[in-house]
């Protein structure tokens, strides 16, 4: 923040204007949007208007209590006089047996006034008018800590003669990099300081710090910008160059000005944040990227070009907002391990990824939270942020009348049956009377109605066979006050949906275009996508039955149906015929690595494949199939496959059952091969589990989660997910070539990998067992969530998921579960045992202490190692 301030007055005077911090209520998309706005962003301050009452040291006088007396009165008297800011030269004042300056700030505090310093440049020593400018930047900064560091003061005020040029070794560009580099070292500590110009002349001038862009002096103008924590930055040259830093240019190329270091390779900049920093040297050009910097803007520049945090550092990780209406706030900070770490003076504890934190109360009004650090050498700093909370009252009233059309479903438009009904659903204005209207025809239906605190919600199911084939309707809502005492208007919201119903003739028919096309079973969204049918392959043929946005949905009988993307298909032309045939025969029989079960495809008809380890059998359902069964052929010598059985559950449904003799099995694969449906049930590779090498004989693949580009979970600490999850890949890929097993790693290093290559991959190695390695993020607070999980798709892997997980338990982690029909992409395949170890939180304080320790996670690779281990131990005793 940079703050004008005229010549000293006695009494109050308005000086200038300081803006609240960047940042307004956005403006949404649409009036209901507006109107229907449940948490409103607290109102920002007004523009600071300065007042201030100048305390001349000269009425300073007397004993003790006199000078106390004098201070108080001289608060009482600027807050009565409409002032709210004093200002006072700590220089001037007296001797005494107490802090004056201490006093000062507390006696203004107490009266609701910002307490300003001011610093007179040429009156600081005798020596500032001899020294070159690199050394006065030091003293200067030097000077300005002595308050920022020790004193609870809310903003500088520089004093500047009235020409520079004449009276002063510095002209106007050096004064403005000398008062940028004072104001940013301060603002390094402490952000939200104001800063202030007192000019000896007449004229009025400011300093624009935060800049257009161009400027390379001070600018004269009634208005600046607020200074925010991301636009200070602090670049320390000490050891950039070969010789000594004072004096040394650097260029800001984005600024168009240059920066002059000081005696100790300081430069300060105040600027518009940016990804890059641009600056060029006598020595190089210098890029510095910004991205994954966090509060406060403080970094050693290295001669490699590259940053590192100056020795103690510490840094803002997690925090509020500046203007909040949320009154807690859990902090979170790091520095280096090990030091002793505080926030509002309270000793927290350090975790060894350098992490500290605490749940912030915040009060009406502004907050100042300072987190300290002191390390292991007793070198100490610390940052102290303000966090202004304005208590809001969330409760949305009922009036004037509002619609929530976030809350609006259908939340795309339709097209749908005759037999078709619409659910309409919308909150809104708590305890009124709402209507669904539908036109052309000026259908009307009247909505039920659910109340919950401060707003309602409104249903209504329409069928569709109110409505007229092939007529486009358009949806609105209407709100109305429930008695017509509220005199209160009604309220009418275009929803912008539409919807048609169609006869089921006239909805086409499409053809997969795509592989791995996802069915599901209906449009719900959890983490990893819908509740999954099938996946199929291209040249499927589905009969659609509806339109619901970019999703079709499809007829699979007349008691199942499944949705699908409309990217993934293609239309087929009006008059093709639906796929449908007879099954007359099929046959198993063994080979050289698998049993085969073939069945007969003579049309591209729908088809879904369900495991049932239960139930030691694979069921295959045909769509559009009717059965000719007449003949079923189980040939000699069938090690997995025990029986086939078949059934017509419905008039179009073809059920065929792989009954098994086991259901330990290694894999298997279902894919169409010239006209026909080809079930192959892999053959168990061959192992001793009880020997020195239990592995031996076995290919396993293993996905390390993430990579490249895509970091996956960041830790508390700054701890990216993908490179814990590469490590522990390679460590448990290491101890499971000693025990004999030949290791394929699917991301060998930190590479971009979709996850449809690595699942490729897996397959195309002809791998035997699959682990994918993640670790987790979830919950708030960070010490909510945590523990260990694993995970499977196929139901037959799920034994391979819980052995791994009995073993993890041994080590010091909460559990998190075995979760199955997990959707994972990479996991979700039936060529082999696959499954996905999440191996603790990096969310959680502890869990990623535990992570982010080498020791530990060999100790994770050890037994999920084991747990390999034990899962070949039962599957070999049960073959």
């Amino acid at each position: 923040m940079l703050l004008l301030v005229t010549a000293s007055l006695y009494g109050c005077k308005t000086t200038g204007l300081l803006e609240g911090s960047a940042g307004t209520a956005t403006a949404t998309e649409d009036e209901a949007l507006i109107e229907a706005e449940a948490e409103a962003e607290p109102a920002m301050p007004p523009a600071f208007e300065i007042r201030e009452y100048f305390l001349p040291a000269e009425t300073i006088k007397g004993d003790d209590e006199a000078i106390k007396t004098e201070i108080r009165e001289a608060a009482e008297k600027a807050a009565g006089e409409d002032c709210n800011s004093l200002f006072l030269k700590p220089g001037d004042l007296p001797s005494v047996n107490f802090d004056p300056l201490e006093y000062a700030i507390e006696a203004a505090h107490q009266n609701d006034l910002k307490l300003f310093v001011v610093i007179d440049l040429l009156e600081l020593r005798p020596w500032s008018q001899d020294l070159p400018l690199p050394e006065l930047k030091k003293r200067v900064r030097e000077e300005a800590g002595t308050y920022v560091i020790n004193y609870n003061i809310d903003g500088m005020a520089f004093g500047l003669p009235a020409d520079p040029d004449e009276t002063s070794p510095i002209n106007d560009t050096a004064l403005y990099d000398l008062l940028e580099d004072v104001m940013a070292w301060a603002m390094l500590r402490k952000p939200y300081l104001m800063n202030a110009v007192r000019d000896g002349g007449d004229e009025t001038r400011i300093l624009n710090l935060a800049g257009d862009g161009g400027e390379k002096i001070p600018t004269v103008s009634e208005w600046f910008k607020q200074i925010r924590p991301r636009q200070v930055v602090g670049l320390d040259f000490s050891g950039y160059f070969r010789g000594p830093p004072a004096g040394r240019e650097i260029y800001l190329e984005d600024e168009g000005r240059t920066k002059i270091c000081g005696s100790d390779g300081f430069i300060g900049i105040i600027a518009d944040p940016a990804d890059t920093l641009r600056l060029r040297s006598t020595e190089s050009d210098i890029k510095l990227s910004t991205r994954g910097w966090n509060v406060p803007y403080n970094y050693t520049v290295l001669p490699d070009n590259t940053v590192a945090r100056p020795k103690p550092w510490m840094e803002f990780r997690r925090m509020p907002e500046a203007y909040t209406n949320k009154p807690d706030y859990d902090l979170l900070c790091k520095t280096d391990y090990p030091a002793r770490v505080s926030i509002d003076g309270e000793e927290v504890k350090h975790y060894k990824t350098g992490i500290f934190f605490k749940s912030i109360k915040l009060k009406e009004g502004p907050n100042r939270i300072r987190a300290t650090v002191v390390s292991d050498d007793s070198l100490s700093t610390f940052y102290e942020q303000e966090y202004f909370y304005e208590k809001t009252d969330n409760i949305r009233k009922p009036f004037p009348l509002w619609i929530d059309a976030r809350s609006l479903e259908p939340a795309y438009d339709l097209e749908l049956l005759p037999g078709d009904v619409i659910r309409v659903a919308f909150a809104g204005s708590l305890g009124q009377v709402a209507n669904m209207r539908i036109q052309p025809g000026d259908h009307t239906f009247r909505c039920s109605r659910e109340d919950y605190e401060d707003y309602s919600l409104y249903r209504a199911d329409v069928p569709g066979n109110k409505f007229s084939p092939g007529v486009r309707y358009r949806l609105s809502l209407q709100l109305q006050p429930l008695t017509e005492q509220q005199w209160h208007e009604s309220y009418e919201l275009e929803t912008g949906r539409h919807f048609m119903v169609r006869e089921a003739e006239d909805f086409p028919l499409v053809k997969v275009k795509n592989e791995n096309t996802r069915v599901t079973y209906n449009l719900g969204a959890p983490r990893l996508g819908g509740p999954l049918r099938a996946e199929v392959g291209p040249g499927v043929v589905y009969k659609t039955n509806g339109r619901f946005g970019n999703y079709y949905r499809v007829r699979l009988s007349n008691e199942e149906h499944g949705f699908l993307h409309s990217d993934d298909v293609e239309l087929l032309t009006a008059g093709t015929v639906k796929s449908s045939y007879y099954i007359t025969s099929m046959a198993c029989s063994p080979s050289a690595n698998a049993d085969v079960l073939s069945i007969p495809y003579l049309e591209p008809v729908p088809w879904e494949i369900h495991p049932d380890p239960a139930g030691k059998r694979i069921s295959i359902h045909l769509y559009g199939v009717q059965t000719s069964s007449t003949w079923v052929s189980h040939y000699a010598g069938l090690k997995i496959i025990d029986m086939i059985t078949w059934e017509q559950i419905t008039p179009e449904t073809y059920k065929i059952h792989v009954n098994l003799k086991t259901s330990d099995i290694w894999g298997y694969d279902f894919s169409v091969r010239e006209g026909r449906l080809v079930l192959r049930l892999k053959y168990p590779p061959v192992f001793d589990p009880s020997s020195d090498k239990p592995m031996s004989g076995l290919k396993i693949a293993i996905e390390a989660g993430h990579g490249g580009s895509n970091t996956g979970a960041m830790g508390l600490s700054g701890l990216p997910e993908k490179d814990i999850n590469l490590d522990l890949s390679f460590r448990l890929g290491e101890l499971c070539r000693q025990m004999g097993a030949e290791v394929v790693q699917v991301r060998e290093s930190d590479i971009d990998m979709s996850l449809e290559e690595k699942r490729d991959k897996a397959i195309r190695s002809g791998s035997d067992m699959l682990i994918s390695i993640h670790a987790n993020a979830g919950g708030s607070g960070y010490l909510s969530v945590d523990g260990t999980s694993t995970y499977w798709h196929n139901p037959f892997w799920a034994p391979l998921a819980i052995a791994i997980y009995d073993r993890l338990l041994e080590l010091d982690l909460d559990e998190f579960g075995v979760v199955g029909s997990f959707n994972y992409t990479v996991t979700r395949v039936s060529q082999m045992p696959s499954v996905l170890v999440e191996q603790a939180f990096m969310s959680h304080a502890e869990d990623e202490e535990k992570l982010a320790d080498p020791d530990f996670r060999q100790q994770m690779a050890e037994k999920i190692c084991q747990g390999i281990i034990d899962y070949l131990k039962n599957a070999s005793a049960d073959l």
